[in-house]
């Protein structure tokens, strides 16, 4: 009797599929060559710029996590907190411009996230001594790596399968297919993300998310502006230079509305003098709290979503070059 109930057990267990326990230990490839996870984590520390996003989409409650900018409850913007408190996720905050070593060990982490990051080879062998490492994806500069490689990385490495990862992934194509067929006009403009430093003004070159963010929804990165991208990625253009600011759409993410960038921009003559100004052709990315400033630097699954309510409507309405429909 007992041999029969154990054999209808384990058949049981067969029509159920595989556990996912049973895809571990797991090699995760990254800048770094290769990471063996042994087992299914449970403690994960994350001491990149954004994973806490990443992690919380994928179901995964870190132990600890890093402050960016912000300093919101738990390093977690609002875009992120249903998910946050439905795991009931509190970590620990790292504080700070480069790793602590003693808080990372404090945590007793048996995983340690890194995809947004860079670490210097003495950092990644440090952080190795205390727990397994996944650093950068493979294959990509520093901060290059679209954010679907970086979710299944770590999808890989906590799960040990990029099966949530993949499922994020196909309801964004989706969404962003819809943005494209509700607003086919934006197909092929030319367009960026413009900070304002005073006294000059910032692009970020098109390997950038919040550039590769606007190519997703059918924006094309202005030829005369990546033709200067430093090694960095960055694009420092002077007010002489104004001019390399024309393009069909220009986004000009707030990040402290207190400080009233929008009104010191367009109060210069110089940009007053270009087509995007008199054609009404710039999107004032301001929500009157920095919300969406963040989000567009954050660049997580969780915060593109965010943005995805509220940019596409006004990048349109500014797009077609008559200030009359110029979204506010």
């Amino acid at each position: 009797m007992l041999n029969r109930i154990l054999s209808s057990l384990a058949a049981l267990a067969l029509l159920a599929g595989p556990a996912v326990a049973q895809d571990f230990p797991v090699a995760v490839e990254h800048h770094y060559g290769s990471t063996t996870i042994p087992s299914e984590p449970q403690r994960v520390v994350s001491v990149g710029l954004h994973e806490q996003d990443f992690l919380y989409a994928l179901g995964v409650s870190p132990v600890g996590v890093r402050e960016w900018f912000g300093d919101k409850p738990f390093a977690t913007w609002s875009w992120a907190d249903d998910e946050r408190e439905a795991l009931g996720a509190e970590p620990a905050i790292m504080d700070g411009d480069g790793i602590n070593y003693e808080w990372v060990l404090a945590q007793d982490p048996d995983l340690i996230i890194s995809t947004y990051w860079w670490l210097e080879e003495e950092d990644y062998a440090r952080l190795s001594a205390i727990a397994p490492v996944v650093a950068s994806p493979a294959g990509f500069d520093a901060w290059s790596a679209p954010w679907q490689e970086e979710l299944r990385t770590i999808d890989l490495a906590t799960s040990g399968t990029t099966a949530k990862a993949d499922e994020i992934i196909a309801g964004f194509d989706a969404r962003y297919a819809a943005v494209r067929a509700e607003y086919p006009e934006l197909e092929g403009m030319t367009g960026t993300n413009i900070y304002y430093e005073e006294p000059n003004f910032t692009a970020w070159g098109p390997n950038d998310l919040a550039s590769k963010f606007l190519v997703d929804l059918g924006l094309v990165f202005p030829p005369q502006l990546a033709e200067l991208a430093e090694a960095d990625n960055r694009i420092t253009i002077s007010p002489e230079n104004m001019s390399l600011l024309e393009m069909d759409v220009a986004v000009w993410p707030i990040g402290d509305p207190a400080n009233s960038e929008q009104s010191i921009i367009e109060a210069m003559p110089v940009y007053q003098s270009l087509d995007i100004a008199a054609e009404g052709r710039s999107v004032w990315l301001d929500d009157d709290n920095g919300l969406a400033y963040a989000a567009m630097s954050w660049q997580t699954p969780l915060s593109l979503g965010y943005l995805l309510d509220i940019l596409p409507a006004q990048l349109a309405a500014a797009a077609d070059g008559d200030p009359a429909t110029r979204a506010e």
